[in-house]
């Protein structure tokens, strides 16, 4: 039976954080949800912590990575909307989902729902504010997680694959499909910066079997493989295809 929120959730050996984070949704109010969890051959607990919330998992034989992932559980998924969560991080409170839901029905099913979210580095929570209701804004923002988005299930573009640098790609493509857009101004979402092993984390670049630097050409390559429909998402494309050339001409492989 169709679901109301799919969360998918990739994981590669964050046993440390997965207990908050599957709690995080689990003790939501608003219950017409499914939650899948795909699991990139972690090495740690992190299958004994997950086999304690009753999740679609899926385990992965080879490594995938997050784009990876993430597209195993979108086609898994049959959610009306996705949300996606990852496996260090937690929703901000027990009615996150009743607050999204509410948005949705009050705005006539929008495409998109645009998620603010708290920054935590040590005890301290810095909000950022995605006030982003229209095409153009929500393309250009500089905060591209496809976490801090809640989307159409049919709209939802896949991810590249292996590699490291596939959220930006993604989100162009989500963007050229999305017309109609709305926001939550309070945090939805807790994005954990205390994690140590974050890919995200630029003292990481050797993270995950060294693709950080094979990531930068891919994603170049991944941003000249497509143009967009509209305008505003294709100018934005080119913007960052150029600044993806210069940073390997000058030898910057983080993004």
């Amino acid at each position: 039976m169709e679901k109301f929120f799919s969360v998918i959730m990739p994981n590669y050996n964050n046993g440390e954080w997965l207990s908050q984070s599957l709690s995080s949704i689990f003790n939501q109010t608003f219950k017409d949800y499914e939650v899948i969890v795909v699991d990139d051959c972690s090495t740690d607990n992190s299958i004994e912590e997950i086999e304690k919330f009753d999740v679609k998992l899926i385990k992965c034989t080879e490594k995938v990575f997050n784009g990876g992932g993430r597209n195993l559980g979108i086609k898994a998924a049959t959610g009306k909307y996705v949300l996606f969560l990852d496996s260090d991080d937690w929703f901000s409170d027990e009615n996150v989902f009743q607050k999204i839901y509410n948005k949705i029905i009050e705005n006539n099913y929008p495409d998109c729902v645009s998620l603010s979210y708290d920054c935590l580095i040590g005890n301290n929570k810095s909000l950022q504010v995605m006030d982003r209701n229209n095409q153009k804004d929500l393309v250009e923002s500089l905060y591209v997680a496809c976490w801090t988005k809640c989307v159409k299930r049919e709209l939802l573009p896949l991810f590249p694959e292996n590699t490291l640098m596939e959220d930006v790609v993604q989100h162009i493509k989500c963007c050229d499909k999305l017309k109609t857009i709305v926001s939550i101004k309070e945090p939805m979402i807790v994005w954990n910066r205390n994690n140590t092993n974050s890919c995200s984390r630029e003292e990481n670049q050797n993270l995950q079997q060294g693709k950080w630097q094979s990531s930068m050409y891919r994603y170049a390559a991944d941003l000249m493989d497509f143009t967009c429909e509209n305008q505003v998402c294709e100018d934005h494309r080119k913007w960052r295809l150029g600044i993806c050339l210069n940073n390997i001409k000058d030898g910057k492989y983080i993004q």
